[in-house]
């Protein structure tokens, strides 16, 4: 700093002294004394800054500190005080001078600062005068904080909006190492942001720039984000004498954001990461499990039996239940590894750098230990065990979706081997997760190319014999696996949303062909039976959809059943019940389908919304030796009588468990015994005879016409 021409004003007691020190400091190169505060003549000299004592108004009562420093506005002004009256420095600083120096506190590097501070101030001020007398005006006029550096990064002015913004006292002084570190923190305030991308620094090297991010950390107050702009600054002649920085708080904004971002990855119930976020966290995992060289695994994770939970204590119970689960298995998982929420009851986890995998092994039988233990959920004990599927990277698969695939086919291994336990993923498993694949694209195709077909199980009247009605059963001609059955497909089209448009194609199908039998062999009272699933009840177009197709065809709704296999439905207050409701006034039929099951059961009878229900095969297999089920069977038949409710058969095969049936006086029959299903130019064969029934039972081997 090459030496200055300083006035000083005043004659205060510590006058003397401070100037002797003043003269020794390398920032001082001449110095005038005058001892009182009259306006001196500046025309005549040579004068670089301007240091005064401001008086007390007792003191001097004709003195006016704005007429002052007004009128001395051609010259760069530091007012000097002492501990006692700092508060005459802050009240010059306010009047617009360009800072003050407390001379029992300030050593000569910060007076030294101070006086290059308040002569580059002055003279970049009075340069953007020159060229925009309104600039200054408008940066302390406006709402947008604005802070104004020379072109070495030195803070020149900061606008009141700034000083709010920024919790700043009106006339709190800034240093150097304050801009160095002003909004040097990402807005997440996770990370520093680099030198050369400092707001400050881009501004004073001319850079201009709009909308940059970054946090402010604000004492006794946290973090505030900011969105900023800045530029360079220029005199008359287009030199870069700083630059400029406006800026406003979006804390608000940004945390909205946040939480809307956290929203679109968290699971709302469980706060895991949703399925979305886990893939994309996965997908990082498996990236540095290659780099690394380090075993991975993936842990699909399904609670057995979740379902008759739901149902049986209700909706709350299940969800809080699934809370309780997610922190089990969050507390059970090693640091550095993570978890999330598949969906429903499926959870998933990723264990990384296991090592062997008897490891993989152990972490899953854990959480099958730890999963498995008493839950306490309002003011019930409730038990739930989990079924693990475990899939290695790579083996596995190399890809996120593929590995989770993987996992979820184990899982599924492991369910059916009887729940409660874990189960790897194997290459002989590798198959069936291709064919789930090939399946999977196919589905969507299906339709398109007409590969769904129908065909028709006849169900007679047990009495006498005669076929009166017939149940529509979902077929896919697959062009290479051949024709599946809906137990090879089914699942696909309810998980992939399939299941509505193919649900309407089967009602609209199914009610055109039966009209036509109708038409064709004078059958008026002949009835079709359609599977439903609990998805189709959740969509607002099945009611639509089946008024449409009753009045295309002509029927009668009452030809018409649709069957139903979830009994607890007809039994809650839920949209598929309205839906139930709105089906039976239209005058349809409405069946619920494997009664007889763990999960459909005598309670759901009673409700006024059935008018049948179908014994399940399984009771029906064994029913001329199995005393149990012949009282079951009894029993079901017995009530219905009581309901004023059809009772229907499935899955007879035999004489006598036709006999049987017959003997309990059950209403209708089908099953091999009887026919197996079959397209409908076979039904329309069958048809042709008007003892259709009789012939139907004479058959006895059940085969295919």
């Amino acid at each position: 700093m090459a030496g200055r021409s300083i006035l000083y004003l005043g004659d205060s007691e510590f006058a003397a002294g401070f100037c002797n020190k003043l003269e020794a400091y390398a920032c001082c190169g001449e110095l005038t004394r005058q001892n009182d505060l009259s306006i001196p003549d500046l025309g005549s000299t040579d004068i670089d800054l301007v240091m005064f004592e401001p008086p007390a108004k007792a003191d001097n009562p004709g003195f006016s500190l704005a007429s002052f420093v007004r009128t001395m506005s051609n010259c760069p002004l530091i007012a000097v005080t002492r501990r006692d009256t700092e508060h005459r420095g802050i009240a010059a600083v306010r009047a617009g001078a360009q800072g003050y120096i407390c001379i029992d506190e300030a050593g000569h590097i910060e007076i030294e600062a101070t006086i290059d501070h308040a002569i580059q101030r002055h003279r970049l001020l009075a340069r953007l005068s020159e060229t925009d007398s309104t600039v200054l005006s408008i940066l302390k006029s406006i709402n947008d904080g604005a802070i104004v550096v020379d072109r070495h990064g030195h803070v020149l002015d900061i606008n009141p909006a700034a000083r709010s913004i920024l919790g700043l006292a009106p006339r709190q002084s800034v240093g150097d190492r304050w801009a160095r570190h002003f909004c040097n923190v990402t807005a997440d305030g996770k990370g520093t942001i680099e030198h050369d991308d400092l707001p400050l620094v881009k501004a004073c090297r001319g850079q201009k720039f709009s909308n940059q991010v970054a946090a402010y950390l604000v004492p006794d107050q946290g973090d505030v984000v900011l969105s900023i702009n800045g530029q360079g600054l220029y005199d008359a002649n287009r030199n870069l004498v700083g630059g400029v920085i406006t800026f406003r708080d979006i804390t608000d904004s940004v945390r909205r954001t946040v939480e809307l971002e956290k929203r679109a990855q968290y699971d709302d119930l469980t706060q895991l990461p949703n399925r979305r976020l886990f893939t994309e966290q996965l997908q990082k995992a498996m990236g540095r499990s290659q780099r690394n060289d380090r075993s991975l695994a993936v842990l699909f994770i399904d609670l057995d039996r979740f379902k008759s939970i739901n149902d049986t204590l209700g909706h709350d119970v299940g969800d809080e239940l699934l809370r309780l689960v997610a922190g089990r298995l969050k507390k059970n998982l090693r640091i550095g590894d993570f978890s999330g929420r598949w969906g429903g009851d499926e959870f998933v986890a990723c264990l990384e750098d296991f090592g062997e995998n008897a490891n993989a092994a152990a972490a899953a039988q854990k959480l099958v230990l730890v999963l498995s233990d008493r839950y306490d959920v309002k003011d019930s004990e409730v038990y739930a065990t989990p079924s693990i599927g475990i899939a290695i990277y790579p083996g596995a698969g190399e890809t996120a979706e593929r590995l989770i695939k993987a996992a979820d086919l184990a899982m599924y291994q492991a369910k059916h081997r009887g729940g409660g336990r874990f189960q790897y993923y194997s290459s002989s498993l590798n198959t069936k997760l291709e064919q789930r694949e090939e399946l999977e694209v196919g589905l969507r195709h299906a339709l398109v190319r007409n590969e769904f077909v129908l065909h028709y199980q006849p169900r007679i009247d047990v009495s006498s014999g005669r076929l009166i009605g017939l149940e529509a059963l979902l077929r896919w001609q697959h062009p290479r696996f051949g024709l599946l059955p809906p137990a090879r497909f089914l699942p696909i089209l309810e998980s992939s949303g399939l299941i509505h448009s193919a649900g309407e194609w089967i009602i609209n199908t199914a009610c055109r062909q039966l009209a036509s039998w109708q038409q064709r062999f004078e059958l008026p009272d002949l009835s079709i039976a359609i599977n439903l699933s609990q998805q189709q009840l959740k969509q607002g177009r099945l009611i639509q959809t089946v008024s449409d197709a009753i009045k295309d065809n002509a029927l009668d709704p009452g030809c018409i059943e649709l069957e139903i296999g979830d009994g607890e439905i007809v039994r809650q207050r839920s949209a598929e019940l309205e839906t139930l409701h709105g089906l039976r006034k239209l005058g349809i039929r409405l069946a619920l389908d494997h009664f007889g099951t763990r999960d459909v059961s005598f309670s759901s009878l009673d409700t006024g919304v059935i008018d049948s229900f179908v014994l399940d095969q399984s009771l029906i297999q064994d029913v001329e030796v199995n005393g149990s089920h012949q009282r079951i069977v009894r029993a079901a038949i017995a009530m219905a009588r009581g309901l004023d409710i059809e009772v229907a058969a499935e899955g007879v095969e035999t004489i006598p468990q036709l006999e049987f049936l017959r003997s309990c006086n059950c209403d209708l029959a089908q099953g091999f015994l009887i026919s197996r299903p079959m397209q409908a130019s076979k039904v329309t064969r069958i048809l042709r005879s008007e003892i259709a029934g009789t012939r139907l039972l004479s058959r006895g081997s059940g085969q295919e016409l």
